[in-house]
């Protein structure tokens, strides 16, 4: 067969890259690769990093970086300092106390140096060694090549446990505390001028301390202070320029850090590990790494997620060692001791996989619209817990995704086609599909607005951040530290009284997710996003990024409308949501429409719902003092608590669904919204356990649904929660005869059938209880064998004999007034072929907004 050039599909290659992957184990597994793919490593660019690592290893590694980065300033020539911490909060911590002690030490007298005659003593080579911790005597350990590693990993949530203590010992040098272990890098392409190599560079660094102590350097020494030429003043004297650097930091105050350093100041950076791979910071001579790093774990059996402050791997460290080499030689302080560096258990070779930390269920879907329905057998290169699988696969289940033999549904096919969690895609089919049931409502299209704006605003971070006045210092003299911290205590105090009162022009008590939205809704229709953002101390990025997916599942709705009438959009295009949304800005949605809303977010969430608990019966005396409403999770046994600067906080309800669970002393719910205990049943009837069919209240006939019901009593959760009575199907079908046949003497499937009401002989209640009279027995045993038990089977078996079930429903009419039943049989035939809306119009009314 002959294929045109143009017509062929050449072969598939796909090329993997990464900075971390374990190439070992990837490319050995035999499931993926029969033959072993080829492998490139691409070396980078690196100048030589010597390695120092502490001789124990402190449980306070704050004071540790502090000290050190202060041992560093007063001992070594000039060049920026990179120090890593775990979070946000840590970071401005570590920032303010540099910047009091820059200011202590800047402001002081030049230490004079020398006998009392004014002459300087001679500087030692020894001492210079002992100023960068190394030890001539262990050459095998000056060698060692560093790959790149690193992950991403940032939180504000952190327990600042270290001294505040900041004595003249603190800054003195303290090279007894560290190794004399030394790993020096360098390129692979060729040899590198070694910053620590030889007699030559020795002579370089005793000049240099000789420039930095003032004494007169002799000609020889001159000619190779290098070093000592370029740094200016004494660093010792030098300011600290102390920035910031983490992940929800705004953009432009990250961008302060490539900015040029005036001449006597030295730049020292407190990051989290942000700075390990996503950028090189021009400069940076000295690496203080902590080894610390905080990660979000995940239990998947409660859905509880926990910030726990761990050791890094050694991937990772390398990755810290080498930010010191990108521009120039340098040096990395570990805070860590060599022996604790090499036990595994500590420092692993690699940060465990990502697939392993988080929840699958969307993995799960993925595969299964696919058509891979034994998702455990699939071959990933590293694959999930078994736990994890199983967590997914109940998730799924309960978000109507997959049915009993774990098959997607229509739903499930229509949750796949978005790009984010099952969850939030179950958010918005929610709400498309009651608003396809509810015709006519108005304002359709600013609920659609409002729901993908809450899908988007439950996929990030809450965008609300309480602001800092760390990026606010200088480095110019001020008030004494004490004074200042009070004064800064009160002006944090003051500001957060006026964003919190700003933002009330965003809340809305039912739901987090809700005010965020509103909030989006403003930000997009602001004048000048930048000031909107200041003005309410939201996170520029953050809603930024918030917009983008809004927009982007705007528009995936309408494309997925042109293949699924199911859940296609009928009300408009999408301009008419953009209009719908970016109209009266300044008004929220209405009580029904968030309810509306409120469902959508309960259906996506419906397997993390909380019970609001009254009583403080086996509560701790701290647990009591807590102001925070406590609850009860459908999840877990242990109390947990409602955030104070949830919007839902303001009047706490009875029950909640939450997005997350965060445990830091306490179990905190966020992104709460509050939910009625019916949406429990409509949404999460397969956590519900349902009592025997109750003859009181009595089982009816719904002519909307065209279906008999019965009412249970519904217990939720293996906490037994009680909830209201429900209604359900009658399964029995001897029982859904009955109340069909009572339903239709009563006159509630055909309305024309009440005005016989008065000439009946017995009262229709009767046939609900045993068939004892014959014109019972008769009506129920005639409907039985056509199984008649909705308006849709009378109305076939009708087509068929249209004087089906006449004698029997004749025999309940009075003998004097059988002859009128002729004259309504016509129009029973008529309204047989009407919907319930139409039979029953007043019951039926039309929702309007």
């Amino acid at each position: 067969m002959k294929i045109d050039p143009a017509d062929m599909v050449s072969q598939l290659k796909v090329v993997l890259m990464s900075a971390t992957l374990q190439l070992k184990d990837f490319i050995s597994n035999r499931r993926l690769f029969d033959v072993i793919p080829p492998a490139v490593e691409v070396p980078t660019r690196q100048f030589p990093v010597t390695v120092h690592f502490a001789k124990r290893t402190h449980d306070d590694y704050l004071a540790q970086a502090y000290k050190k980065v202060l041992s560093i300033h007063k001992s070594l020539p000039p060049g920026g300092i990179l120090v890593f911490v775990t979070g946000q909060r840590e970071v401005d911590y570590l920032c303010k106390k540099l910047q009091r002690a820059s200011k202590r030490q800047s402001g002081k007298k030049p230490e004079m140096v020398g006998d009392e005659d004014g002459s300087r003593p001679e500087i030692e080579e020894k001492e210079i060694f002992e100023a960068y911790d190394i030890d001539r005597t262990e050459p095998e350990h000056q060698d060692d090549i560093f790959s790149s590693y690193g992950e991403d990993e940032t939180d504000d949530e952190v327990n600042v446990a270290s001294s505040d203590a900041e004595t003249e010992s603190e800054m003195d040098t303290d090279s007894d505390e560290e190794d004399s272990v030394a790993h020096e890098t360098a390129e692979e392409d060729g040899p590198v001028l070694s910053f620590l190599k030889g007699a030559e560079s020795s002579s370089v660094l005793k000049a240099s301390f000789k420039a930095i102590s003032g004494q007169p350097e002799t000609a020889e020494e001159a000619s190779n202070a290098t070093i000592a030429e370029k740094s200016g003043p004494s660093a010792s004297r030098a300011r600290l320029r102390v920035l910031p650097l983490y992940a929800m930091l705004p953009a432009s105050q990250q961008l302060r850090v490539f900015h040029g350093i005036p001449e006597g100041e030295r730049l020292v950076v407190v990051a989290t590990n942000v700075a390990e791979t996503s950028l090189t910071i021009p400069g940076i001579t000295y690496v203080v790494d902590t080894g610390k790093e905080k990660v979000k774990n995940y239990d998947h059996a409660t859905g509880m997620a926990s910030y726990e402050v761990q050791w890094i791997s050694k991937a990772s460290a390398s990755q810290r060692a080498g930010r010191a080499g990108r521009t120039g030689p340098g040096h990395c302080y570990r805070l860590y001791s060599g022996a604790a560096y090499s036990k595994d258990d500590l420092f692993p070779e690699f940060t465990e996989p990502e697939i392993k930390k988080m929840p699958v269920e969307g993995i799960v879907l993925m595969l299964k619209s696919m058509n891979i329905d034994k998702v455990e057998n699939f071959p990933f290169p590293t694959p999930p817990n078994k736990e994890s699988l199983v967590e997914a696969q109940r998730c799924l289940k309960i978000l109507e995704a997959v049915d009993n033999q774990e098959k997607l549904t229509s739903m499930g096919k229509a949750m796949a086609q978005y790009p984010m969690s099952p969850r939030h895609s179950r958010l918005l089919l929610t709400i498309i599909k009651m608003l396809k049931s509810q015709e006519g409502r108005a304002r359709s299209n600013l609920i659609l607005g409002y729901a993908t704006a809450a899908a988007s605003a439950l996929s990030y971070t809450n965008p609300f951040q309480v602001q800092s006045n760390t990026d606010r210092e200088t480095n110019e003299d001020g008030p004494d530290p004490e004074h200042k911290d009070r004064h800064e205590r009160k002006s944090q105090k003051k500001l957060k009284a006026m964003v919190r009162e700003a933002r009330k022009d965003f809340s809305i008590p039912s739901s987090d997710a809700l005010t965020i939205s509103h909030a989006l809704r403003s930000f997009e229709c602001s004048k000048n996003r930048v000031e909107f953002c200041r003005d309410y101390s939201l996170h520029l990025k953050t809603m930024e990024e918030m917009s983008k997916l809004r927009k982007q599942l705007l528009r995936l709705i309408f494309n997925y409308s042109k293949f699924c009438d199911e859940f296609a959009w009928n009300f408009g295009g999408s301009q008419d949501v953009e209009h719908a949304w970016g109209s009266e800005t300044n008004k929220k949605p209405m009580l029904n429409e968030e309810e509306i809303l409120g469902q959508g977010i309960c259906a996506g969430w419906a397997d993390r719902v909380a019970k609001k608990i009254n009583t403080f019966s086996g509560l701790s005396k701290e647990d009591r003092k807590v102001r925070a409403a406590r609850y009860q999770s459908c999840a877990l046994n242990d109390i947990i608590y409602l955030n104070r600067s949830s919007s839902v906080a303001q009047i706490p309800p009875d029950y909640v669904v939450y997005s997350e669970l965060l445990n830091t002393k306490r179990s905190y719910m966020y992104g709460v919204t509050s939910v009625k205990p019916g949406w429990l049943l409509k949404y999460a009837s397969s956590l519900c356990t349902f009592s025997a069919p109750l003859e009181d209240p009595k089982p009816y006939y719904e002519p909307q649904n065209d279906q008999v019901y019965c009412y249970v009593s519904p217990i939720f959760s293996r906490h037994n929660w009680q909830l209201p009575l429900h209604s359900l199907p009658i399964k029995d079908a001897t029982r859904r005869v009955q109340i069909f046949a009572w339903a239709l003497l009563k006159g509630d499937v055909l309305p024309c059938l009440r005005v016989v009401q008065k000439f009946l002989a017995l009262s229709p209640s009767v046939v609900l209880g045993p068939a004892s009279q014959r014109r019972v027995g008769d009506l129920l045993s005639r409907m039985s064998k056509k199984t008649i038990y909705s308006r849709a089977a009378l109305r076939d078996a009708w087509n068929t004999d249209p004087d089906y079930l006449y004698p029997e429903i004749q025999a309940w009419i009075q003998d004097k007034y059988q002859s009128q039943l002729g004259a309504i049989w016509e129009q029973m035939h008529q309204e047989v072929r009407l919907e319930g809306r139409e039979l029953f119009p007043k019951r039926f009314k039309k929702v309007k907004g």
